[in-house]
């Protein structure tokens, strides 16, 4: 069983089943499933959302932060992202594509995150040296007319 199932299960002192989670749930506003409630309870889950471990601190009056900490997430508490206004000016397809940039971030960082030094990653990489940019000849650069103005 995970921490997390632990927690959960320590804290649900009413033997409160799956079905009355979630109905409990639901009557305050959440949209958590009898079958997704039944895995957190018995540890047979995935990394939980947002979602999920809000409605399960609601229900069980568990603090958020345990039950992220229990999670291995983040365990403070902060404010939904919001976007800075310039953000009114994109479109629906440029929303969508932040939206799953946020997505893609979040699930790219494992449970325990361990921050590498920039400087050691760009180590592992060597830079291409890239070849000088041959200069055009004059007679090639001009478009129009001779390659040299006229002598006056």
């Amino acid at each position: 069983m995970s921490a997390l199932s632990d927690l959960l299960n320590k804290a649900n002192t009413g033997g409160l089943s799956a079905r009355s989670l979630a109905r409990t749930a639901q009557g305050a506003g959440f949209s958590l499933n009898h079958d997704t409630a039944a895995r957190y309870l018995r540890g047979d889950h995935g990394r939980p959302d947002e979602a999920t471990l809000l409605a399960l601190s609601k229900v069980l009056r568990i603090p958020l932060t345990k039950l992220r900490a229990a999670a291995s997430l983040p365990a403070e508490v902060t404010e939904p992202y919001r976007p800075p206004v310039e953000s009114s000016r994109l479109n629906r397809r440029q929303r969508r594509a932040v939206d799953e940039i946020i997505r893609a971030m979040l699930e790219g960082v494992p449970l325990v995150a361990k921050v590498e030094d920039l400087d050691t990653r760009r180590s592992r990489h060597k830079p291409v040296k890239r070849a000088a940019a041959a200069k055009p000849s004059p007679s090639k650069a001009a478009r129009r007319g001779s390659a040299e103005p006229p002598a006056r």
